[in-house]
């Protein structure tokens, strides 16, 4: 995987101090160096500091300035480094950013959008750069360099642009033109100076840029107070596609240069560009604008920069999202009002239940249908679908005393619980505990009978007796059951003129696990969309939020299908593996798009001291993945209708479009296995 570290320095200048200056960027460099990145930015003016004033007009400031970057440039072997400083060109001055690598300096940026009002006064001094205007710069030393709308190409591929400070800040950036144009890596080098409030801005701003323009994007500011009134807060901050994946610290005392480092992974940046329309469309617009002269002219690097690595995975995006800041407070005020003892970092989990509260409220106000009908088996599935119809309620009659509430769910929902000789009391006892608490309609029986007769019937039909003996008799075996479920709790929503819901969560429609015709039966699939892991989280924190004490009955008996004689134990993660292990697969594999080896050592830093650091018994469980992940497409054609609610699905129909017929990954997995044995050693 190609990926480059980048490096946002904040280093605290004062104008006129040009020994200090230098001493402090050159430290900058090296402390970016030492860190491991390639790719450094440094701040707006860095090297003059920002606030000139009319010293920018005075012999020796403009002269200085380049020899310092000229010095900065020799000590750069092997890096990209960009920082600000004043230059005039063709009798104007501008605020620029000039581009060193691997010894040289190989261009200059200059601001576009000048900062001015309030405090901010840039265009006394200097003037703003045309976009798409790419011109020769003499410098005071005698060389010749392009200055304009540039971006520079790196020998491994790697597209880096900049901007300016206020930039930024507009609506029209050069940042986003240069991404549109190919650039991976947007850098901006900026003075931002500090008001109250105005970082939680800077951090939306930064956010928002890397998921428009679907790039990495690094904001870097100078720190302390360099000459006169305005403040600089030392602001470090790098997104990429739409997350901040670093952060430096603000207001440092003592230190003089700050060092935050980023991992950017170029192949997903391409990946996200690569699957959405209108990014190729808004490219091909700019490519278009590039062959007329209009937009940012390449300047080739002869240094690679970006490497062929494997950025450590970060943690999945449903983990994360619980505790991500300012997640939806405002929007949500409402709901904390009303539960005022749930904390705000549970945001990810209301906003889960509200969607899809939302889309099966919704379902049965505009199609008509007066109910749902639902398998409840006493597991965690159909135990969050049944939750979900007490939320909705809850939210439609937001008056209704509990007692109210109970009852409007028992209009609207009427559960099932199908025993079988496999089905044991824990789950019977949390399903109906579950239903009488929500107040459902619950229905029971039991039907081995039924599954009696089609086990003769299917052994007279084959002249053999069908055993749990025979091992080529376990899937038929397990099945029928489920299959007899859904045919009876058919009959009771037909009855009952009710909308069959469908349990299968995305963990088992990423594997397949589950029996067509048997828990897929359903018209719509509320869960479907929502990884095993998440699902369980959902259920703890729903829990606590509402006070479901029969929760506990369900959460306490680990995930079973009840498929199997009771003796064998059957878990789904026994079946299966790890949870935590299979969303995580489904993530990298589905959404990010990574083949086996990736998988392994994107995964293995975080999933070694699961396995005891025993790395084949990981390789098996990707090649167990890969393999049934393949071999289901066929069943996700057939899936009922579900909501979209992670940022990507396995509906093939709307979302993830794999082929039913292929060959499933076998050379990569062999790939797979020569790594493993090259870096772990043989099976033992």
């Amino acid at each position: 995987m190609a990926r480059v570290r980048v490096a946002s320095v904040a280093v605290n200048q004062c104008v006129g101090d040009w020994s200090g200056n230098r001493a402090r960027l050159m430290a900058a460099i090296e402390q970016g160096r030492a860190a491991g990145a390639t790719l450094i930015n440094l701040p707006e003016l860095a090297c003059s500091g920002y606030s000139l004033g009319d010293r920018v007009l005075m012999t020796g400031t403009l002269r200085r300035s380049w020899e310092m970057v000229q010095d900065l440039a020799s000590h750069t072997a092997g890096l990209m480094v960009s920082v600000g400083l004043p230059i005039s060109h063709e009798g104007v001055l501008h605020n620029v950013v000039a581009m060193m690598a691997d010894g040289q300096v190989v261009g200059v940026v200059p601001k576009e959008n000048l900062a001015t009002g309030d405090l901010q006064y840039e265009s006394r001094w200097y003037e703003g750069w045309r976009r798409g205007h790419v011109a020769a710069w003499h410098a005071p030393t005698g060389e010749t360099l392009p200055m304009g709308s540039l971006m520079f190409r790196t020998s491994s591929g790697l597209v880096v642009a900049v901007e300016v400070c206020e930039d930024a800040w507009m609506g029209s950036r050069p940042g986003s033109t240069a991404a549109r144009a190919g650039a991976h890596v947007v850098l901006n080098a900026s003075a931002s100076w500090f008001v109250v409030g105005k970082h939680r801005v800077r951090r939306d701003f930064v956010r928002d840029i890397s998921r428009a323009d679907k790039c990495a994007y690094v904001f870097t500011s100078l720190m302390g107070c360099d000459a006169t009134r305005l403040i600089f807060d030392g602001t470090s901050l790098v997104g990429c596609l739409g997350e901040i994946c670093a952060e430096g610290p603000r207001f440092v005392f003592g230190e003089d240069v700050v060092v935050t480092t980023a991992d950017i992974s170029i192949d997903e940046i391409l990946r996200a560009r690569h699957g959405e329309g209108s990014w190729r469309e808004q490219a091909s617009e700019e490519a278009w604008d590039g062959a007329l002269g209009e937009g940012p002219t390449t300047v080739e690097v002869g240094i690679a920069v970006a490497q062929e690595d494997v950025v450590e995975a970060p943690p999945a995006y449903w983990e994360t999202a619980t505790t991500r800041e300012g997640w939806g407070d405002a929007s949500l005020g409402w709901w904390h009002a009303r539960y005022p003892h749930v904390s705000a970092a549970s945001h990810a989990m209301v906003e889960l239940e509200l969607a899809l509260a939302m889309g099966m409220s919704e379902y049965l106000r505009k199609t008509g249908v007066p109910g749902f009908a639902l398998a409840l088996s006493g597991g965690r599935d159909s135990a969050l679908c049944a939750v979900l119809v007490q939320r909705l309620m809850a939210y439609r009659h937001p008056e209704a005393s509990p007692e109210e509430l109970r009852a409007l769910v028992h209009e609207v929902l009427v559960t099932t619980y199908l025993a079988t000789g496999h089905s044991g009391e824990a789950t019977q006892r949390a399903a109906a505990a579950l239903a009488q608490e929500l107040g459902a309609e619950h229905l029971e029986t039991q039907m081995q009978e039924a599954v009696d007769v089609h086990h003769r019937l299917a052994g007279e039909m084959m002249g053999t007796a069908l055993s749990w003996e025979t091992p080529a008799h376990d899937i038929t075996l397990q099945n029928v059951q489920a299959r007899l479920r859904g045919s009876l709790v058919w009959m009771i929503a037909n009855l009952k003129s009710r909308v069959l819901l469908t349990t299968s969560n995305l963990s088992e429609v990423a594997v397949g696990y589950t029996t067509m015709d048997g828990d897929t039966s359903g018209g719509l699939a509320p869960v479907a969309n929502v990884p095993k892991s998440l699902l369980t989280a959902w259920l703890h924190w729903a829990r606590d939020a509402y006070g479901f004490e029969s929760l506990d009955f369900v959460l306490g008996t680990p995930a079973t299908a009840e498929l199997r004689p009771p003796d064998e134990v059957q878990t789904d993660e026994g079946d299966l593996m790890p949870f935590a292990v299979l969303d995580r697969l489904t993530d990298h594999f589905a959404r990010l798009g990574e083949d086996p080896e990736t998988l392994f050592k994107r995964l293995w830093p975080e999933f070694s001291s699961r396995y005891e650091g025993d790395a084949w018994r990981f390789v098996d469980h990707i090649e167990k993945f890969v393999r049934l992940f393949c071999r289901s497409q066929w069943k996700r054609e057939r899936f009922a209708v579900s909501f979209r609610v992670m940022p990507f699905d396995l509906d093939p129909k709307s979302g993830f479009r794999f082929p039913v017929v292929q060959a499933p990954f076998r050379e990569e997995l062999e790939e797979l296995r020569q790594y493993v044995r090259q870096a772990h050693g043989d099976r033992h």
